[in-house]
């Protein structure tokens, strides 16, 4: 038996030596050279149609399909109070209410036999339309969806059941603690503004006409509100004229909108209970975010600071934090918002144990502190500028999404390079003006904290954070 142990033995020495000689994959894999990526996705092409609607087209003929988006520079907070709530429903309405020529059914079957999608949507300060379809239905697609558009049926039997559903929704408003949480932040942070509403009252439901979406339907959908994009499969000068068919005789804009009210947040610190019998308490605590979308190294620090803070996953301080080292939470983030003509909010949300209330909330206190005082370092930051910059190619997978991000632009009165704009803006964040973003904006000394949960079941009472302030749950109206 020693020849087999000697050839053995020989073997392994062989393949020892052998594996010592090959180089480590790793080191192969860091000593490429790899040239720096380009990212130049195909730039719409920007006409003005004869009544001035400008347009953003796009080609692309791979698949045999067409897509229309357009976006209206108004939304429901440009409406009269008294028509916020049918201005939440008008959208659904145009899409199933029906034309003066076509009943309800009629559009399903047309919609169904062409194989069509036509949606509206409307948001607090701009409202949405997508139609797509086969390229070879580009007529019929376009006809559909502007008739819908410009002459709105809102049957009646469609009125009832829309009102029906918010019904039940105001029926429902308390069921599940994370919708009473959003409503209870929006009333306590702004109050009753337009921004902070997010439910229909009873009364406004009773006041459901067809009439009354129809004031509404032709005041956010007009011609002079609306900017367009097409992407796919078309020829440019046939879809032009098209277009110019649609738009021409449509009638202008009609007067009653307003402009939104300014907003003020309410100041902290402030501590407000909303007493609900659930396990898990629903937290939200944060102020006015004081930044707004510009070309300045404030805004792109911020945005590096709140992917550092509660964006990340289980990287962000506050999961990490909140979840991973001391078991308090689930799930805890943050959001830091930013508009291009206001300041938005920042705020950070957990849902922490009933038996650790007081001291996750403490936590997650400290952990916004810490973006100032414990400076994040050069690793920290490149994860969040490669986690941008990677993600970012993923808005502009296809024509359509390239057109949308222009037709947001335009809106939002944000430069057509905005994505080259902004991406340079986050590379050249550095750890310091993160640090300085922080302490100018996050005050964790100031913080509106509102907490929905079960008071008895906390490990200390809430007024070890400050004053509490009891808000019934009947009281939050929006």
């Amino acid at each position: 038996m020693r020849a087999p142990l000697l050839v053995f033995g020989a073997l392994l020495g062989i393949a020892g030596a052998t594996a010592a000689q090959q180089p480590d994959p790793r080191q192969q894999i860091q000593q490429l050279a790899i040239a720096p990526l380009r990212f130049n996705p195909p730039q719409p092409k920007r006409i003005t149609l004869s009544n001035r609607v400008v347009v953003y087209l796009l080609e692309d003929h791979t698949l045999p399909l067409v897509t229309v988006q357009l976006v209206s520079k108004v939304g429901v907070a440009n409406l009269p109070d008294s028509l916020w709530g049918v201005g939440w429903q008008a959208d659904g309405l145009l899409r199933t209410g029906g034309t003066a020529r076509l009943l309800p059914d009629s559009v399903d079957k047309l919609i169904d036999f062409y194989a069509l999608n036509i949606t509206f949507s409307t948001d607090h300060e701009q409202s949405f339309g997508t139609m797509s379809g086969l390229s070879r239905y580009t007529t019929q697609l376009l006809d559909l969806g502007f008739e819908l558009m410009k002459s709105p049926r809102n049957d009646s039997s469609r009125v009832r059941i829309t009102a029906a559903q918010q019904q039940e929704n105001w029926r429902r408003r308390n069921d599940t603690p994370g919708q009473v949480l959003g409503r209870a932040w929006a009333q306590v942070l702004i109050g009753d503004h337009p921004l902070g509403r997010s439910l229909v009252k009873p009364e406004e439901i009773a006041g459901f006409t067809p009439e009354r979406f129809r004031w509404v339907q032709e005041r956010l959908f007009c011609p002079q509100n609306l900017v367009v994009g097409v992407s796919g499969d078309f020829q440019e000068r046939q879809i032009v004229t098209a277009l110019e068919r649609q738009f021409r005789g449509w009638a202008a804009c009609k007067p009653g909108l307003q402009e939104v009210p300014s907003l003020a947040f309410a100041a902290g610190p402030r501590v407000v209970l909303v007493e609900k019998d659930v396990n898990q308490t629903n937290i939200r605590m944060g102020h006015g975010g004081g930044i707004r979308v510009a070309n300045t190294p404030d805004y792109f620090a911020s945005q590096v600071a709140d992917f550092l803070l509660g964006g990340s996953g289980f990287t962000s301080r506050l999961l990490s934090r909140v979840r991973g080292d001391s078991g308090f939470a689930y799930s805890a983030f943050s959001s830091w918002g930013a508009e291009t003509d206001r300041d938005d909010q920042f705020f950070a949300q957990a849902q922490i144990r009933a038996e650790k209330t007081v001291a996750g909330m403490t936590l997650m206190r400290s952990t916004i502190g810490s973006m100032a005082s414990e400076p994040v370092t050069a690793e920290d930051v490149k994860l969040a500028q490669d986690n941008e910059v990677n993600s970012f190619v993923f808005r502009f997978a296809n024509a359509s999404q390239i057109v949308a991000q222009q037709l947001s632009y335009a809106v939002d009165g944000l430069p057509p390079n905005w994505f080259d704009i902004y991406l340079r803006g986050i590379q050249a964040v550095s750890p310091a003006q993160v640090r300085q973003a922080a302490q100018r904006h996050l005050h964790p000394d100031k913080l509106v904290m509102v907490v929905v949960g079960k008071p008895s079941a906390f490990d200390r009472p809430l007024s070890a954070l400050g004053a509490v302030t009891v808000l019934p749950v009947d009281s939050i109206i929006r």
